[in-house]
Order: C-alpha cells, then sequence, then structure tokens
C-alpha cells in the first residue's frame, strides 16, 4: 500500500511508547504529516520538541509519550469548544445561478476545474424520470443518460473525463462511469449505493446497499476490504483532499447517535468529528446526511437552524478531525441549500424552496377520492412533520421547526385555531402522538450521552398539563396510541423495528421486527383491527403492508403486501380505504396518492388500487421522516411544497 495511505489516527494507536524520535522526518512520520506540518505545530502549538544543545544547529528528539499527551491535550481542547456563533452573518458571496429550468433538480457534482457541472434533473418536464445531465457553466446541457433508473451521488473521476454515480432499480443500487462526452455507461460495482475514487485516482471507496461499514479497494482491483465494519447507516461518503482519509456519517453502533467520522484508509481507528453532536446542543438540526464535501481544512453540509435550511462551513483541526472555531454559515435567504460539492475554490449546490406546509384536499363522501383545490392550512418552512388526529377528528398535534427551536402544535380543525404546545420537558419537542379521546399528548426528544442516542418519551396530560417520564431512553420515538393506556413506538437500531409500550407499568415489547427489512410509519386501523407500515431492505424502494393487530408480537409471515414501490400508509376515517403514497421517479418526494379497498372485519378487498391524488406543483417531502399525510372525514391532510430549484455555485473565499 502506498505510504499517502498513512492513518491520522490518534499516534497513540500507531506504535509502542518506547524509545524517542530523533528527527523532523521521525516525528512527521509518528504523527501522520509532513515535516512542515509538525514544524509548524511546534512554532505555533506547542509540540513538544527538544533541541541537543552541545550538538549542531538543528539536531533535534522528542518522546513518544509527550507527543501522544500533546495530541491528547489537542483533541480535548478543541472538542470542548462552543459553537457560538453558528448562526453569525455569511461572508458577502455572489452565487451564480447555473440551471434555469426550476426542475425536481439533486446530486450536483463539480470537475476539478470547476468548469464543467453535472447533476440529475427532470429539467422542468413533470411526469418524465430524472437523467443525468452535465454542462459547461454558463453553456447548454448534455443527456448523459435515458434509462428509468433513479441516479444519484454524482462525482467526477480525477481527470473529469468519466462520471461516477448510483444507479438504483428494482435490484437495487449499483455504482457505474459514464464518459462525460457520453457513450453507455459501464458497470464498476453492483451492490454499492454509493462509490467515489480518490483524489489521486488510486482507490475506490464504496458504501455497501446494507449500508454497514466502508468497502474499499485499489482502483480497478477486486480484493476488497471493509473498513469501520462497526459503522451502520452509513449515510453520504466523501474523500479527504489528501485521499488518506474519507468521511461518512454514520452511527458507529446500533445505540449509538449519528455524526461525521473520518475513517483512516490505512486501517486506522475511525475517529468522530463531534460536528453533528454540536450542532444538535445548539438546537439546530444536521439535515439529509447525504452531501458532505471536504474542502481543504474545512467540511460543507447543510443544517437547519432559525435562518433556515442553509450551508455551514466548518473547519477541523488537521491534527484531530475536531472542529476549531465556530461554523461558517455560507448562505442565506428562505430557499434550502443542500447536496453541496466543492471544486478548485468553488461551490456548487441544489437551491431550492422551503416552504413546506400543511395543505388539505377535500375528500368525496361516496368514493373517497380527492376532489377540489388544496387549500394552505399552515405558513412557515421546513421541517414540519408527525402529523396526529384524536378519533373525533378535531384536534390536530404535529410538530414545526417555524418558530426556529422544534415546537409541537395543537390545532382545532374546526376553528383553526392552533397554538405551540407550552407544557411539558424544556428544549425542543417532537415526534407527537395524541391519544384517541385527546387527553394525552406523548413526546419524544433526543438526549445525547456519550454519543448515544437516548430518546426519553413524556406523557402530557392535556387536561390538567401535567407531564411525566417514561424512562430515561424508552430506545425510539411515539408513532400512535392503542387506546389511552398502550402506545405504539418506532425503535431505532441498524434496521428500524415497531414496539408497543404500556405507559402505566412502561413495559415494553416488539411488535413488528424483521431480521432482513426495516419497519417504519405504522398506522392503526380506526377500528384498531388492522395496522398498516412499510418495510424495505436495505437499498431497496419501500412496500407498504398490512397485518392484523394483535398487542403481541406479529409473526412475519402474517404481513400482507398491499403494493410495491409504497410507503407512508394511513386509513381512511370509515377504515374503508388504506391509502398510501407511490414512489415515483424521484425517491425523495411524492406526487401522488393512491389506495386500496379494505373491508374492515376481513382485509384487504380484492382488485386494484385506485387513485386518490395528484400533484404536479405540490410535492410531498418523503425524505423527512414522518410526512405521513392523515384523513378526517371530509379532507386529506398533507405537507406539501415546491422543491423545484436550480444549481447555484459560489466563490468560497471570495
Amino acid at each position: 500500500m502506498p505510504d499517502r495511505a498513512n492513518s491520522k489516527a490518534a499516534p497513540e494507536q500507531r506504535a509502542p511508547l518506547e524509545e524517542r524520535l530523533d528527527s523532523w522526518k521521525e516525528i512527521a512520520a509518528y504523527l501522520g504529516r509532513g515535516v512542515r506540518t509538525v514544524q509548524r505545530w511546534e512554532r505555533e502549538e506547542g509540540l513538544p520538541v527538544h533541541r541537543l544543545a552541545h550538538d549542531k544547529r538543528g539536531t533535534i528528539y522528542a518522546h513518544r509519550e509527550e507527543l501522544a499527551a500533546w495530541w491528547e491535550s489537542r483533541r480535548v481542547t478543541l472538542a470542548s469548544q462552543p459553537i457560538s456563533g453558528a448562526a453569525a452573518t455569511p461572508v458577502a458571496r455572489d452565487p451564480e445561478r447555473v440551471t434555469r429550468t426550476t426542475a425536481l433538480t439533486s446530486w450536483p457534482a463539480l470537475s476539478s476545474d470547476s468548469r464543467l457541472i453535472a447533476y440529475v434533473s427532470d429539467a422542468g418536464q413533470d411526469g418524465e424520470t430524472p437523467q443525468i445531465l452535465i454542462q459547461q457553466i454558463g453553456g447548454a446541457a448534455l443527456r448523459l443518460t435515458n434509462s428509468e433508473c433513479q441516479y444519484s451521488h454524482l462525482s467526477f473521476a480525477p481527470g473529469d473525463t468519466r462520471l461516477v454515480f448510483t444507479a438504483s432499480d428494482d435490484s437495487g443500487p449499483s455504482v457505474y462511469e459514464v464518459l462525460t462526452l457520453g457513450g453507455e455507461p459501464r458497470l464498476l460495482q453492483r451492490g454499492i449505493s454509493i462509490g467515489r475514487i480518490s483524489p489521486d485516482g488510486l482507490w475506490f471507496a464504496g458504501v455497501p446497499q446494507d449500508a454497514v461499514g466502508i468497502r474499499i479497494a485499489a482502483r480497478g482491483g477486486a480484493d476488497f476490504r471493509t473498513l469501520g465494519a462497526s459503522m451502520v447507516n452509513v449515510g453520504c461518503l466523501a474523500w479527504s483532499p489528501d485521499s488518506r482519509s474519507v468521511i461518512v456519517h454514520a452511527r458507529h453502533g446500533p445505540a449509538l447517535e449519528g455524526d461525521l467520522w473520518v475513517v483512516p484508509i490505512d486501517g486506522g481507528s475511525p475517529i468522530n468529528t463531534g460536528v453533528v453532536q454540536r450542532f444538535r446542543e445548539s438546537g439546530m438540526m444536521f439535515v439529509l446526511p447525504t452531501g458532505v464535501a471536504w474542502v481543504k481544512d474545512s467540511l460543507v453540509f447543510s443544517a437547519a437552524g432559525g435562518q433556515g435550511i442553509n450551508l455551514y462551513r466548518q473547519r477541523i483541526s488537521e491534527a484531530t478531525f475536531q472542529p476549531v472555531s465556530a461554523p461558517e454559515r455560507l448562505t442565506t435567504g428562505s430557499e434550502t441549500a443542500w447536496l453541496p460539492t466543492a471544486a478548485a475554490g468553488r461551490l456548487a449546490y441544489f437551491s431550492g424552496r422551503a416552504d413546506g406546509n400543511l395543505w388539505s384536499v377535500a375528500l368525496d363522501a361516496t368514493s373517497g377520492v380527492a376532489s377540489g383545490p388544496q387549500r394552505r392550512m399552515t405558513r412557515g418552512t421546513l421541517p414540519l412533520g408527525y402529523l396526529t388526529l384524536t378519533r373525533d377528528c378535531r384536534t390536530l398535534a404535529y410538530f414545526s421547526f417555524r418558530l426556529g427551536t422544534g415546537d409541537v402544535f395543537l390545532k382545532d380543525l374546526q376553528t383553526g385555531s392552533e397554538k405551540p404546545l407550552a407544557h411539558g420537558p424544556d428544549g425542543a419537542k417532537g415526534y407527537p402522538a395524541i391519544s384517541p379521546q385527546g387527553n394525552l399528548l406523548a413526546l419524544g426528544m433526543r438526549m445525547p450521552d456519550a454519543g448515544r442516542a437516548l430518546r426519553p418519551i413524556f406523557i402530557v396530560d392535556l387536561r390538567d398539563w401535567t407531564w411525566a417520564s417514561l424512562g430515561d431512553d424508552c430506545g425510539g420515538r411515539p408513532r400512535e396510541w392503542v387506546d389511552e393506556r398502550v402506545l405504539i413506538i418506532e425503535r431505532f437500531a441498524r434496521l428500524n423495528s415497531i414496539a408497543i409500550i404500556d405507559t402505566e407499568t412502561r413495559e415494553q415489547f416488539a411488535l413488528l421486527q424483521s431480521s432482513e427489512r426495516s419497519v417504519s410509519n405504522p398506522r392503526l386501523s380506526p377500528d384498531r383491527r388492522w395496522i398498516a407500515f412499510d418495510a424495505s431492505r436495505p437499498g431497496m424502494q419501500a412496500s407498504v403492508f398490512v397485518a392484523p393487530f394483535q398487542p403481541q408480537a406479529i409473526a412475519e409471515s402474517a404481513w400482507i403486501d398491499v403494493d410495491h414501490s409504497a410507503s407512508h400508509p394511513f386509513w381512511s376515517a370509515d377504515g374503508r380505504l388504506l391509502y398510501y403514497t407511490q414512489i415515483g421517479t424521484n425517491p425523495s418526494v411524492r406526487s401522488a396518492v393512491r389506495a386500496r379497498h379494505f373491508a374492515p372485519p376481513s382485509g384487504l378487498a380484492p382488485g386494484p388500487s385506485i387513485e386518490v391524488y395528484r400533484s404536479t406543483e405540490m410535492l410531498m417531502p418523503a425524505y423527512l421522516p414522518g410526512t405521513a399525510p392523515i384523513a378526517t372525514p371530509d379532507q386529506i391532510i398533507l405537507i406539501l411544497g415546491d422543491f423545484r430549484g436550480d444549481v447555484w455555485i459560489m466563490d468560497l473565499d471570495p
């Protein structure tokens, strides 16, 4: 393996603490850096280096244990620095609009000289499958693909003559490359959801379909090895500029909180940057961990705060990969900015509107099909979700970030009045579930503890506003009440599962779980005889299922397949229709609601599905959790927004 693959893990993990190091070269090799870097560390950061006064000028030495102690002290100091100033006004920049179709556009990629940009777009043609397009900045676009696959995770290979991308279909994801001048795509690796070639062109790194660990091999080689085998839910991948490490968003174990981790390619221990945790502690949300750019000594990513969803740059220490200053906000305005890509001092990203709100559409009383125009119910911004209704369909509870911190709102559907919940534990509140009679409201919170994702659940009595905790860590989030005592929760691990918790005894047990599929979005039928949910294998599209509900574990053999390429089920108020959203050409958003007829006592009725609602302008943000619609006797309430936009580019340091 070439020398450039030296690890950036802590030095005490590299070599035994013995003997001294007798030259700048030995010190640099021990720390995994260049000679100039360690000489600068001695001048500016107190690296413990000694000189022999009686010997010739320039003779130096250092003790391994002193270097290790210095390294650890720097790590602790940097990790403890606060995130104050995270929302500081950004340096004035002049972004340039690259595309002008106001389309469903995503996954921009910049060439190394920032003259070419590739992206996935439907080119403003509603209903068309988004394809990969490439263009010179300021030039016309050339289409590189023409199939029904779902394209994502674009990047230029070194030399800029080829474009690497992921294509997903019914068989799962695979990584391909195509000439930037056009041609037939060539398969690189099957079963890989994200693939990246290192800047030096020597390595291929990929995230496997099950999102566990990172696979790496010499470029063009077949001998893959696994890095970070304990990492799960790996959601993004980017190379360090020196090709020695990759950075991923992942959880270092099923019980731990997700963060950005640096993984040395020589097999050194992964290093937690702590960047995401610092943002959470400041009251912000790390958004869509699918696009992170590593630019020199900085990471660029999206986060949501009081100013909306913007791009931020976080500088990290070259030695420890810990944050070294407050993050800098790079974008302004009310539009969503995400999926950054950088090269040659320039940053490209997707920018689209972020005014996701609650909307309703009337239902025909006989057919259960939507009729009439859409009606706006709220005004605000994303994130928004977790809709939950009382049995009489009068009170709606939901989560919204529009006040900047994350709140639960209670809305009277008869009068239209609403107010944020002012009671309960301190801090941002989310994941509401209101009980059938409207007496109780369950809330979920995320309480970090040494990297673990503690998820306590709180119950607020809406009659007298008293509240209590069900425990410091219930392992999941509230989703729906069975009655005024029993609560359904969604539990988180490598594969999500659904459980039941008794709010009086605090006992819980698994309800829906699988060794192969992740289960989410549970919804009970109005008569509580059935439960609908979606389930998916890692890297594959979800399917909607239904099963007879019972307050005990439901065997996977009892699951009834409702429809493939579908998710987010919900019921009509009388239980005679099972609605769900259809996965279309872009899996991040939904434009259609379909339904299957249901005979409440006996189950799913024979016959095809019917189309209930379709929108070509306003879309459902399926990339956010908890965005399933909900139905009353006379309307469907949906989370909708205009998520079309364009690619923009700016100078990182104007």
